[in-house]
């Protein structure tokens, strides 16, 4: 039923309508020098989501692009982050700035005023983005910032337009080569029929190389591909050359033939001059250009193939570890084996560990489980990449609760139960404060009650920010308000005197955690199990009806 229930809340990146027909405001991508203030966005984007940029006298100054939904699943701490690139007339980010978030406010505003984060995007190439490449997190706010830049990462790096041959691919032209055909992908050139099977692939020059200039201009050509990757078929799709030149190579059946029946990768390495291709006769240079095309964009292709590749079998090289991570991590092993040997029952050992938590896991990393951090990747997904070790600490306290009938988060690894551990009074001390037990027995309700009411509020309202509700947020002090910094320390004072009072009469996510910890009678119905069906009727009432 709690897997149902984190099912169950709503996205908030869902509530947001992102129109990508509609152009990014352009006021917050204006450099220094102010040159684009008067630059005039394009009624509407070309094929590829790129709206062009002109000047006062029609002049083309670049383009601009939103990055949903390319980076809808990079995930921060809550939710994706849009962002608005403005890219050079060569394709060159210029800037980056943010359009809307589903994350962390505070974790936003950090971002959005780090100006030295944003720096690092100018320069990238639309097609041809760094690969490994090294991204300075800004300080606190690690997942939203890194989100970020993994969003801009995936819409630059898909293949890089034809601004020359913007047109896509449909499927009347290639329906003289597979009649058959019910759809063509537009990245990868896959034809399929109306059962989606595949009947083959269509190679277009225009993404790959636009820049080969014949007599007057580029040429644009298809390639059929047999499942072997060898050219079955070429043609021209469009040209900017002249005519009757284009023409006479269409006519020319021998030019055609040198290209077929080679591989992708043979025409890739294949030299015009060495294998003395001459040309067609009265369209010398036309058909030099167009060889050269062919030539160019399939060492494009295999190219784009073998990064592609590179990155499906480099799993381990795809998940960004800190030396923050390798410590939490660390510090998790460290719990097996210590708890294996029961080695917290010696005082001096436990402090020490205690301490350890603090510093590595809550100042250090600000790895804290919250609720927060459950809802907003219940709703969108798991930032396991950017976060491994995050992702790995919420494992094993969501996991290890109902299969070992224990609570290691609670009990070890949760930086502000720490600080309690070391703050509770003895029961000796004068300054320990007993609550009468009736007043006890009722105050014990206050944390699932919380809960139930978080889970309300995020079905009727996903977009609200669970992280002002617990103080767990004041770990990360660095961008922490006030208000989160405040609560955190009230609710230590107070353990001062109660001892492990917000864990025992204030903590939701404890609460949620101790629900699923299995015990003796786990087997029964109770209380909790009927608020959890409850809240899943409503769930699904929510959403059936609004």
């Amino acid at each position: 039923m709690v897997t149902t229930l984190l099912l169950l809340i709503p996205s908030p990146a869902s509530t947001t309508v992102h129109d990508d027909s509609v152009a990014p405001p352009i006021d917050r991508l204006i450099g220094k020098d102010g040159q684009l203030a008067s630059a005039t966005i394009g009624r509407d984007p070309n094929p590829n989501g790129l709206w062009p940029l002109t000047g006062p006298n029609s002049e083309p100054l670049g383009w601009i692009a939103r990055t949903l939904p390319a980076a809808t699943d990079a995930i921060g701490y809550r939710g994706p982050t849009e962002a608005s690139i403005l890219l050079t007339p060569e394709l060159r980010i210029a800037s980056v700035a943010i359009l809307s978030s589903a994350d962390t406010e505070e974790h936003v505003q950090a971002v959005a005023q780090d100006k030295a984060f944003f720096e690092q995007f100018e320069g990238w190439s639309w097609g041809d983005p760094p690969r490994q490449a090294k991204i300075d997190a800004v300080s606190g706010a690690t997942l939203t910032s890194l989100a970020l830049a993994q969003g801009v990462l995936a819409r630059i790096g898909e293949a890089r337009p034809s601004l020359v041959f913007a047109d896509p691919l449909n499927v009347a032209e290639i329906t003289p080569w597979f009649p058959k055909a019910a759809s063509v992908d537009a990245k990868t050139g896959t034809v399929r029929d109306q059962d989606k099977k595949i009947l083959g692939q269509v190679i277009r020059t225009g993404p790959l190389c636009d820049g080969v200039i014949g007599y007057q201009g580029p040429t644009e050509l298809l390639l059929k591909l047999n499942p072997d990757q060898q050219i079955e078929s070429l043609k021209i799709r469009s040209s900017f050359d002249n005519e009757p030149y284009v023409g006479y190579v269409r006519q020319e059946r021998g030019f055609w033939s040198i290209f077929r029946n080679k591989t992708t990768q043979q025409l890739g390495e294949f030299s015009p001059q060495e294998a003395g291709v001459e040309g067609v006769s009265g369209a010398t240079m036309t058909s030099q250009a167009i060889a050269d095309t062919l030539v160019a964009a399939a060492a494009r292709q295999q190219e784009q193939q073998s990064i592609a590749e590179t990155e499906s079998t480099g799993f381990l090289s795809s998940i960004r570890f800190t030396p923050a991570d390798y410590a939490t991590i660390t510090l998790l092993l460290l719990l097996t084996t210590l708890s294996r040997f029961k080695r917290f029952h010696h005082g001096k050992l436990r402090r020490c560990w205690l301490l350890t938590v603090v510093l590595v896991i809550g100042l250090w990393s600000g790895n804290l489980i919250s609720l927060a951090l459950v809802a907003g990747w219940s709703a969108e997904g798991i930032a396991w990449r950017l976060a491994p070790a995050l992702a790995t600490l919420a494992a094993v306290s969501l996991f290890t609760p109902p299969i070992t009938k224990l609570n290691p988060y609670c009990n070890h690894l949760c930086p502000h139960g720490a600080i309690q551990q070391l703050l509770r009074p003895t029961p000796k001390s004068k300054r320990r404060i007993e609550i009468p037990a009736r007043l006890r027995r009722s105050m014990r309700y206050l944390p699932g009650i919380t809960l139930v009411v978080a889970y309300l509020a995020l079905v009727i309202v996903p977009s609200l920010d669970l992280s002002t509700w617990e103080p767990f947020h004041a770990y990360l002090f660095r961008l922490a308000g006030w208000g989160s910094i405040g609560l955190a320390c009230t609710t230590l004072l107070i353990t001062a005197f109660i001892p492990m009072a917000y864990c025992r009469f204030g903590c939701p996510t404890g609460r949620l955690l101790d629900h699923l910890r299995r015990t003796a009678t786990s087997h029964r119905i109770q209380h909790a199990d009927l608020v959890a069906l409850a809240l899943i009727a409503f769930a699904i009432s929510w959403r059936y009806f609004n």
